[in-house]
């Protein structure tokens, strides 16, 4: 469904050459990594080598970082990963955040994994495939994956659409109160980075 580990490598122009012990960022050729990756790549090389982390995180790697203005004294950390490296991060998420949540200066930590979004195929479109665009890889299927991802490990428990009087949509999505406890205080952050990446307005709700 999702790319393989050498097609992913193929598609951007990657050798593995690029990613190594002075690095945890893979880009593609020729790109400079920015200041937030940079921070990043350092943070996760000092857990890997000075933390119980350091098995977990050996061959992981990002592709990206950047911040997201939560309001005037807030920012957000959303590192972008590999699709196929997502459950082996997931199984070490809450403690490897609470760590670069230290390092990074308090700033909250997001990480997401990294989708491709096909679009609809028309009777004008240059390549018509025959096979069938995967769900996975429409607008739609890619943020809500984008949800579970800014709220894992908590579960959504349910979506509702409420349409404004100004035309406008917003998404309330429902959290499994038991959540509430460790993810209360970014809810902020939730909403500012899906409305980022998205476009879309959000909130969310705890219910039993």
């Amino acid at each position: 469904e999702f790319q393989t580990f050498q097609h992913y490598f193929k598609q951007i122009n990657l050798s593995m050459t690029l990613f190594s012990q002075t690095s945890k960022l893979v880009k593609a050729e020729g790109e400079k990594p920015n200041a937030v990756e940079s921070a990043v790549s350092q943070a996760l090389l000092d857990l890997e080598a000075n933390s119980d982390l350091a098995n977990a995180l050996r061959g992981l790697y990002f592709v990206g970082a950047e911040e997201v203005v939560i309001r005037d004294d807030k920012v957000a950390v959303v590192i972008h990963i590999p699709f196929p490296q997502q459950k082996v991060y997931q199984k070490i998420q809450s403690k490897l955040v609470r760590e670069l949540e230290k390092k990074l200066s308090g700033k909250h930590v997001i990480f997401l994994a990294k989708r491709r979004i096909l679009s609809k195929p028309t009777r004008h479109s240059r390549n018509l495939s025959k096979q069938r665009r995967p769900r996975s890889r429409t607008l739609t299927a890619v943020h809500d994956s984008i949800l579970d991802d800014l709220v894992f490990p908590a579960e959504i428990t349910g979506k509702r659409k409420r349409v404004k009087l100004d035309g406008s949509q917003l998404l309330k999505v429902h959290l499994e109160k038991s959540a509430q406890i460790n993810t209360e205080t970014k809810v902020d952050t939730f909403m500012a980075v899906y409305k980022k990446l998205t476009g879309k307005d959000v909130v969310f709700e705890y219910v039993d």
